[in-house]
């Protein structure tokens, strides 16, 4: 009878199928009819209340139900929760009035909730794009604000150019969440991520640009009637031509602003011109697909006469060995173009005849320095030049001296571009094109008033004043009528001149970068110099483009560093707007440096871009809102500090003395140098008496900061490796590095 007794099968505990039973009858009048945020449909609604009575009837002969029957009712009542909380967890596309997204377009998604979330990293939502068998996935990031409580999640996905879909985007059915992503309730608990998907059947993405086939046909002897064939990309999700426009010159789609600029011929596909020369024809479509064709004008006649007429001007340009050692090719003005932007600004643009391109290739096999120098001589026209160069004639330059510059050089700036920094490919693969169709221009451009006085007004806050002009200087690629700028050459510096106006002497010039994003203004490395004629150049040698200009600073002074030590060389850094104090009279010499703040000031002495990226850094210690991210994050990029572990940076640990000088080291080989010094120095430890002490891992870059006397030790005579490193020590060490690579007076 035991043993009988116990083979019988006994009733399970319901408990956690009554407990379910509340939570599910809860949510299932926490969620009313409705279309609103939190509000789930009718038949959304029936399905959980049906699951509600099937899960109560088990429960209400729980005393005849096992224990794997109650569970299977759980299971089931969940299951059943999970899709209704799915359904009034909404998904919304905030499409424009077409449907229809271009290049650069946004798609902007936003998820609803009917509580409150707390996001963490970067979830995604998975879409898949493309015509046909032709797909591709990408990824809608997540962009709004983490650690808080929300309802509303915001993701975007860029369009890139090149891509198509004209028979509407798929979007995955629940969030994605990669490493170091969560959603989670504010209440606490997993927050769902399947939710109720928009109809995304009419949504097209059309990235690519219109076909232009450009013919001509003379009209008598003295004018030529230009053609215009066109065809744009998804006719069939309702994609049409916009805008079809002509400017006398040479011109990129930005110089047409939109379908604005220019002459219309969008109705009659055709113009006619009198004039030889080159023509810019500009296409828009309805998704804001843009392309350019250059069309070259010949044959035209033109009557001679001994006043007035078109007739041919005789160059005087030339191309010489110059005493350097290199090329100059002196451009005469007759041979510069003005042509005229849509706003009104003129262009000086300058194009190498192919006979200026071939001697120089020729020069170049006897020229000590591969260094080819443009001379534009312009006079008072230095408003905006572009210099035009074929990337074909470049690529065949490159192949034979791969270390050659090229230097356009105006009589108040100059730019010389290190061929070996173009990403030729790169740029090609951006712009669809072949790189031997690409046209590469180096752009010097004086800024207009309203940026000088923006830059004064920072002044004001910062005790400078501007002294010499505010130039750009922009390196941009085209092709297909789009136009590629390329911002940073990836650590590769370039030098750039500007003339200064005014006498030099007994100034504290500074040469500053100016970013109109975020409106600041930062030291850049730089030296004074005197030109031929006696005036005063500021050369400027930097791994980026941008504005820049020279400012006088006014000298700064700390109360607390008198009678220092350092006093010298900190007040020196802090009047070249390089180190700032911890107030405004205070610098606290003696106090301790981080790791992050350390590298904050070797980024901004070695003049690096640094950008706010939150997927940018490897770490999950440094954050994107830390002040100190985007340094750090500059700083790993271009290999001047590594963590301490596989995700841990501690930009927040002291900096050793040992430490810092492993960085510096690491500067000096990014920099350019190498080597260390110049190799009389047998042992450099030597001079330390503490040298044993110094970890196996930094002697080598002890030694050889400090055989270039970047580093010089105690007074005591110890080098004292392990020692946390001061503000002043920090200060000192940067200013002779920044000394050794001359880039500071």
């Amino acid at each position: 009878t035991a043993t009988f007794e116990a083979v019988i099968i006994q009733a399970g505990d319901a408990t956690d199928l009554e407990h379910l039973l509340v939570d599910a009858t809860q949510t299932l009048a926490g969620h009313p009819e409705g279309l609103g945020v939190g509000q789930a449909s009718a038949s959304d609604r029936g399905a959980l209340q049906a699951a509600i009575s099937a899960a109560q009837a088990i429960a209400d002969d729980a005393l005849n139900q096992t224990q794997a029957q109650l569970d299977d009712a759980v299971a089931d009542l969940e299951a059943a929760m999970d899709s209704f909380e799915a359904a009034w967890v909404r998904l919304v596309l905030m499409a424009p009035a077409n449907k229809l997204y271009g290049p650069n377009n946004i798609l902007l998604f936003k998820v609803r909730y009917g509580y409150e979330v707390i996001v963490a990293g970067t979830p995604v939502i998975s879409l898949t794009v493309g015509t046909g068998s032709n797909t591709r996935k990408v990824y809608a990031k997540y962009t709004g604000k983490r650690n808080l409580a929300l309802t509303e999640l915001t993701f975007e996905y860029e369009v890139p150019a090149g891509i198509a879909d004209v028979d509407g985007i798929e979007v995955a059915a629940a969030l994605e969440l990669p490493d170091g992503a969560s959603i989670v309730r504010a209440s606490g608990g997993a927050a769902s991520l399947a939710y109720g998907t928009p109809n995304t059947s009419g949504i097209y993405i059309v990235a690519i640009p219109p076909d232009v086939t450009l013919t001509v046909e003379p009209d008598g002897s003295t004018r030529q009637v230009i053609r215009a064939a066109t065809s744009v990309y998804g006719e069939s999700a309702s994609n049409a031509l916009t805008a079809l426009r002509w400017l006398k010159g040479i011109f990129n789609a930005a110089d047409f602003t939109n379908g604005t600029g220019g002459t219309d011929i969008l109705s009659e596909h055709r113009f006619s011109v009198s004039a030889n020369g080159d023509y810019t024809v500009y296409a828009r479509d309805e998704a804001g697909n843009e392309a350019v064709k250059v069309f070259a004008v010949t044959g035209i006649s033109t009557p001679s006469s001994s006043v007035g007429g078109d007739r041919p001007v005789a160059s005087n340009s030339t191309v010489t060995m110059n005493p350097e050692g290199g090329i100059t090719a002196l451009v005469d003005s007759s041979d510069i173009e003005q042509v005229t932007r849509p706003d009104g600004t003129v262009i000086e643009q300058v194009i190498l005849s192919e006979r200026m391109r071939e001697r120089v290739l020729e020069l170049l096999r006897e020229a000590k320095e591969p260094h080819v120098t443009i001379e534009i001589e312009l006079k008072d026209r230095e408003h905006a030049v572009q210099t035009r160069l074929p990337a074909a004639w470049i690529a065949e330059m490159a192949k034979a001296y791969p270390n050659a510059i090229i230097e356009a050089k105006l009589n108040r700036s100059s730019y010389q571009l290190r061929i070996s920094a173009l990403d030729l490919a790169g740029l090609a693969e951006r712009l669809h094109a072949e790189a031997s169709d690409l046209t590469v221009s180096i752009i010097q451009e004086q800024a207009g008033e309203d940026i000088r006085h923006e830059i004064e007004r920072i002044g004001i806050s910062q005790g400078f004043t501007v002294f010499g002009g505010v130039i750009e200087f922009k390196v941009t690629a085209e092709a297909n009528g789009q136009t590629s700028e390329v911002q940073d050459f990836g650590g590769t510096y370039m030098i750039r001149t500007i003339k200064l106006d005014g006498e030099a002497a007994n100034r504290n010039l500074v040469a500053v970068q100016y970013d109109p994003a975020t409106g600041t203004v930062v030291y850049v490395p730089a030296r004074l110099d005197t030109r031929p004629d006696g005036s005063t150049e500021a050369i400027l040698n930097v791994p980026h483009n941008s504005l820049y200009t020279v400012v006088d600073v006014k000298a700064r002074t700390f109360a607390d560093l008198t009678g220092h030590w350092a006093k010298a060389d900190v007040e020196h850094l802090a009047s070249k707007l390089l180190v700032n104090g911890v107030t405004a009279d205070r610098f606290a010499p003696d106090g301790i440096i981080t790791r992050a703040e350390f590298l904050a000031l070797l980024v901004r002495g070695l003049g690096l871009s640094v950008k706010a990226d939150e997927d940018s850094s490897p770490y999950a210690d440094v954050l994107a809102s830390a002040w100190y991210a985007p340094a750090v994050n500059s700083a790993v990029a271009n290999r001047l500090a590594t963590g301490i572990g596989a995700d841990r940076f501690a930009p927040n640990d002291l900096i050793t003395r040992e430490q810092m000088a492993v960085i510096v080291g690491r500067a000096l080989t990014f920099s350019g140098h190498v080597t260390g010094g110049d190799g009389r120095a047998d042992n450099p430890l030597a001079a330390f008496t503490d040298r044993d002490s110094i970890s196996s891992w930094a002697k080598a870059a002890v030694a050889r900061v400090s055989e270039v006397g970047i580093v010089k030790g105690m007074e005591d005579g110890r080098f004292a490796p392990t020692e946390y490193a001061t503000r002043a020590q920090a200060a000192l060490m940067l200013k002779r590095l920044l000394q050794y690579l001359h880039n500071i007076d």
